[in-house]
């Protein structure tokens, strides 16, 4: 029990840290699943970055907390978000993790463009 609280304590600091990094971005009642897709896609980074591969109860725990903040369909509103609007400067940490994660969908030009604009230390050189 002792080592969910942890994970779910770093997960807590993670996207605190995440989210406070550059402000904290704000989104209206009518962007509850874009705030949503925005913060799973984070959680989504950050676990990628602890599985370790070798079939641990701690790989186990990261697996689950993948499937629960991995999902498609979050990833695919945020790739639409964004594509409809590519000055939405609050999404641009996250999708700059997401297309580390997923295929790269950004061209090197719009991510050197995102990673000025955004700062984010985690995902650009």
């Amino acid at each position: 029990m002792k080592p969910m609280m942890f994970i779910a304590a770093g997960a807590a600091l993670l996207s605190a840290s995440l989210s406070f990094a550059a402000g904290p971005a704000r989104f209206s009642k009518d962007e509850q699943a874009l705030q949503k897709a925005v913060s799973d896609t984070e959680m989504c980074f950050h676990f990628a970055g602890e599985f370790n591969g070798d079939g641990s109860a701690r790989d186990k725990e990261i697996n689950r907390m993948q499937r629960k903040n991995c999902n498609k369909a979050g990833q695919q509103l945020l790739q639409k978000a964004y594509r409809a609007n590519p000055q939405d400067a609050r999404l641009y940490p996250a999708v700059l993790m997401l297309n580390s994660l997923a295929t790269e969908f950004l061209s090197k030009a719009e991510v050197a463009r995102l990673c000025a604009a955004s700062k984010t230390e985690l995902v650009c050189p």
